[in-house]
């Protein structure tokens, strides 16, 4: 069974075949097109376009970017480990060998990238723990000079539990953060010292404490 387009094309072309037939009839009519050739089965332009719109999209999708891209960018040094037994032997050894392979420059560049993007999480621990127990205390002082203004008991209750149900959240993540920290901590300090070993000193090396005042270890 012949597709719509190719019904078209048969048509288009009889109509041209008929011109050509009145056209030969008259001898002041100019020259006679040639018949339009349509084979059976043949492509609609639409569809032909629609392929063609394919291909070009695949040719131009956009990478999707895995784990393993965002480890890649990270540089050049191992990931530092978040559970189990900390790594920052391997961290020191990776940069002792990339040291005989690269300049100081390039050595230095990449131990300072694996320093920003655990330095940045440690930062952002701190802040977050700061940020939880300063809303915590502000919440507890409004919520006492309400009970004490308003006379509305199971009001004052109410507030009273939706606030000790968001403490308990925020000291579930304040663990979170503070294991975080401690092991960020724990591991720049056993890297540092590891790096002077190697005769590489750093005066940016510098680790966060955790009352986030400019204090560092």
């Amino acid at each position: 069974m012949r597709s719509r387009s190719a019904k078209l094309c048969c048509l288009l072309a009889g109509a041209v075949l008929l011109a050509g037939l009145a056209a030969a009839q008259d001898p002041q009519a100019p020259g006679t097109a040639p018949a339009a050739q349509c084979p059976p089965n043949a492509p609609s332009p639409l569809a032909a376009a629609a392929r063609d719109a394919k291909t070009q999209k695949s040719v131009h999708a956009k990478k999707v970017f895995t784990d393993d891209d965002v480890e890649t960018n990270a540089g050049p040094l191992p990931a530092l480990k978040m559970e189990g037994v900390e790594n920052s032997d391997e961290v020191v050894a990776a940069v002792a060998k990339y040291k005989t392979t690269h300049t100081p420059e390039q050595t230095e560049e990449a131990v300072h990238m694996w320093y920003d993007r655990y330095d940045s999480m440690l930062i952002a621990s701190i802040k977050e723990n700061r940020d939880m127990a300063t809303l915590s205390s502000t919440n507890m002082s409004n919520a006492s000079e309400l009970c004490q203004q308003s006379q509305d008991y199971q009001q004052c209750q109410s507030r009273q539990m939706a606030d000790q149900r968001g403490m308990r959240t925020d000291q579930t993540q304040a663990m979170k953060n503070n294991a975080l920290m401690m092991r960020v901590q724990r591991t720049f300090q056993r890297v540092r010292s590891g790096l002077e070993v190697n005769h590489l000193h750093y005066t940016w090396f510098r680790i966060q404490t955790n009352s986030f005042n400019g204090d560092e270890m």
